[in-house]
């Protein structure tokens, strides 16, 4: 009766072992991981926000193209050119969180939400 709770208690404690390998090993490596799955998704934020925000200038801007009266040649050639830089930023805003997104899912990290 002895030899089989020993048997027993013997078998259990190994099983125990086993199973906190992947545990500890997931433990050490995760926090790793997370803080740069954090960074990467703290970047894209930021991007995106600037994204936002080029969005709302070019709003603003074709709004002011509109309301610009023809007489001022100048006054509308400029706010032209403007419209035409912040399309160009924005087009590279996109490709750079497209590139970001790529980068998070390559990466590994849970939780990206497109």
């Amino acid at each position: 009766m002895k030899s089989n709770l020993t048997v027993i208690l013997l078998a259990l404690s190994s099983f125990g072992l086993t199973q906190d390998d992947p545990l500890m090993q997931d433990a050490i490596t995760r926090p790793n991981q997370s803080l740069r799955c954090k960074e990467l998704f703290k970047e894209r934020s930021n991007k995106i926000k600037v994204q936002q925000r080029l969005n709302a200038l070019l709003q603003r801007n074709q709004d002011l193209i509109k309301k610009s009266p023809s007489a001022k040649s100048t006054l509308h050639a400029r706010l032209s050119a403007n419209q035409i830089k912040v399309k160009n930023e924005l087009h590279l805003t996109n490709l750079q969180i497209l590139s970001m997104e790529e980068n998070i899912v390559r990466s590994g990290c849970p939780g990206l939400s497109l």
